[in-house]
């Protein structure tokens, strides 16, 4: 069978590796890591990068990757990389506002500008997003976070109907409350599963499901949408 190509960010989290264990054999992954130290595989390729810093060329080392492999086309973009400062908005340092901005939206949006000429009909690209573009965690709150979450859901409509004529699908996932490491603290369990209908919290596995189908042929009509994992949270009132 022939290979198809994955590259993301935010793989090595818990729902990065969940979805990793449920791609296809005939998959091949690029993906970026802080950690240099990580090991590749026949499947999974990493290249290092620390996409909260701007001057990091994580990016140009995908590229070179793919013209390496003579890669003539990428199947599929993840960027699920993400991380939270949860705190009044006062209180949030300028470097905690750069760094979620820079992680959350503009490394998604570096990605996608270096990926383009691999993105032709039939690729797909998944963003994570966060129920917290709509909502306030029971956490606390997360001003920035929220908001660089929002612009991600903005940048898939966006590019959903700039690429479209090409074939190429953007959409965007908002999980809710997963038991993961940037799930709701032990403490708050029991209260935030008190507002899903479901009554316990997501597992990252079926974040990574909702993720593998919008990759999927079987989700060719889908595209400019975000779909929330969050198992009913805050339908009842």
């Amino acid at each position: 069978m022939m290979e198809t190509w994955l590259v993301g960010t935010g793989l090595t989290s818990e729902i990065g590796q969940a979805l990793l264990s449920c791609l296809e054999p005939t998959c091949r992954v690029l993906g970026v890591s802080r950690q240099s130290a990580v090991s590749s595989t026949h499947h999974v390729t990493w290249v290092q990068g620390d996409l909260a810093n701007h001057r990091e060329l994580w990016v140009e080392r995908l590229v070179d990757e793919l013209k390496s492999r003579h890669v003539e086309q990428v199947a599929g973009v993840v960027h699920a990389a993400g991380v939270v400062f949860a705190d009044q908005v006062t209180a949030t340092t300028p470097d905690e506002i750069d760094q979620t901005l820079m992680v959350n939206l503009r490394a998604g949006l570096r990605l996608l500008q270096g990926l383009r000429p691999w993105l032709k009909s039939g690729s797909s690209v998944v963003l994570v997003s966060s129920v917290d573009a709509r909502m306030q965690s029971s956490d606390g709150p997360a001003a920035i976070y929220g908001a660089a979450k929002a612009g991600l859901e903005g940048l898939a409509r966006q590019l959903a109907a700039e690429w479209g004529e090409s074939g190429v699908r953007i959409n965007a996932v908002a999980p809710g409350a997963i038991a993961s490491g940037m799930g709701p603290q032990a403490s708050l369990a029991d209260r935030i599963t008190g507002h899903i209908a479901l009554g316990r919290l997501g597992n990252p596995k079926e974040v990574a499901h909702v993720i593998k189908f919008l990759l999927s042929p079987q989700s060719s009509y889908i595209t400019g949408t975000v779909i929330r994992v969050d198992g009913g949270l805050n339908l009842r009132y």
